[in-house]
C-alpha cells in the first residue's frame, strides 16, 4: 500500500464512473468538505492481497502517528491509483481494505470519511504548509 498524506483541507466531488467492475455509490457533482483533516491518498497493492489484516494494521499505525503529531482526529481516506504503485490490488480487495481500514481508524477514536472507489473525482486540496503537512508512506 502506497499513502501520501496532507494535512488541510479538501473537497471533492465524483464526476463520473471509472470502467472497472467494482464501483461504490457517489452522489455525482455535489461537493463534500472536510476541514483541517488528513486527506490520504491510498494506492492498493497487489501484493497487499493476502495479508488484509497485517496491511490495515500497518497503515492504521502510520495514519495514527501522524495525526496524532499534527493533532487531527479527522481522516478522509481517498483512493487513488496513481502514487506509483508496483501493481495495483484487483478493485474488490481494495474496497475490502479500505473499509477495513476505516473500520481500525474509527476504534481508534478516528472520525472517518471515505471518497468513492471506482469514481473519477475533481477536487481542491489546501494544504497547510507547516512542517508536517504532507508525507508518504510505503507499506509493505
Amino acid at each position: 500500500m502506497r499513502l501520501l498524506i496532507f494535512h488541510g483541507n479538501l473537497s471533492f466531488k465524483a464526476t463520473e464512473p471509472v470502467k472497472i467492475s467494482v464501483r461504490e455509490d457517489a452522489d455525482e457533482d455535489e461537493w463534500k468538505t472536510f476541514e483541517n483533516c488528513l486527506t490520504v491518498f491510498c494506492a492498493i497493492e497487489a501484493t497487499d492481497e493476502g495479508r488484509l489484516s497485517e496491511i490495515t494494521q500497518k497503515a492504521a499505525d502510520e495514519l495514527q502517528l501522524v495525526a496524532d503529531r499534527v493533532k487531527v482526529k479527522n481522516i478522509v481516506l481517498y483512493p487513488h491509483a496513481h502514487i506509483f504503485p508496483r501493481k495495483l490490488a484487483r478493485p474488490k480487495f481494495a474496497v475490502r481494505i479500505l473499509q477495513k481500514l476505516a473500520e481500525e481508524l474509527e476504534q481508534r477514536g478516528f472520525s472517518i470519511s471515505r471518497t468513492p472507489f471506482g469514481w473519477y473525482k475533481a477536487f481542491k486540496l489546501e494544504c497547510y504548509g507547516h512542517p508536517l503537512s504532507e508525507s508518504g508512506r510505503s507499506i509493505d
